[in-house]
């Protein structure tokens, strides 16, 4: 079996700088998931616990949920 390329894994949450961040949010749910771009990277966290800790994407990680988002993957959740 041939190698695979392997995508470059993100930083660690305490490796990226969040300080500048521009978080977005729903209007209507402040406290809900919060997203940021910061450099190469889509950060996501939880408007209600700031101190927990974000979870970080790579450009192909965040489009692969927007598609399945979008082919209604998460719909059936409990």
């Amino acid at each position: 079996m041939p190698d695979e390329p392997t995508q470059p894994r993100p930083p660690k949450p305490h490796d990226l700088d969040l300080t500048g961040a521009q978080w977005l949010a729903a209007a209507d749910a402040p406290e809900g998931p919060q997203i940021a771009f910061v450099g190469e990277y889509i950060v996501m966290r939880h408007g209600g616990d700031l101190d927990a800790p974000p979870l970080i994407f790579t450009q192909d990680e965040w489009q692969a949920f927007q598609d399945g988002a979008a082919n209604g993957e998460f719909n059936n959740l409990p």
